[in-house]
């Protein structure tokens, strides 16, 4: 979520970002929508990858649902404005991990 949600969400909420989330002017609703897509994409792409190198077994029906909440979950911390408390470089990797943790468990399979 952060080298492929965070990451992009920089490029694209610099560029295009002149509407602004209403509880935080540093953040726009472009970056934030980009954050959530490329986050999932790049993530659902992992998964894949790992699964066809035969690592674990994925049931997709179930884990792009739980993938979306994950995604979710990283892009509504790192929108929160509370970057004098804690730097979403360390929140959105935690928050990412606290809630593939608690969705996906030990595995992403059936």
């Amino acid at each position: 979520m952060m080298s492929g949600g965070d990451g992009f969400a920089d490029i694209v909420g610099r560029r295009y970002g002149s509407a602004k989330l209403p509880f935080n002017e540093n953040k726009s609703w472009i970056g934030s929508i980009s954050m959530f897509i490329s986050g999932f994409l790049l993530s659902a792409l992992m998964l894949f990858y790992f699964s066809c190198l035969g690592y674990f077994t994925v049931c997709w029906d179930l884990a792009l649902g739980k993938l979306a909440l994950v995604a979710l979950a990283a892009t509504v911390v790192e929108c929160i404005p509370v970057n004098d408390v804690v730097d979403d470089n360390i929140s959105v990797p935690l928050a990412t991990m606290l809630a593939a943790y608690l969705l996906f468990g030990y595995s992403s399979c059936c």
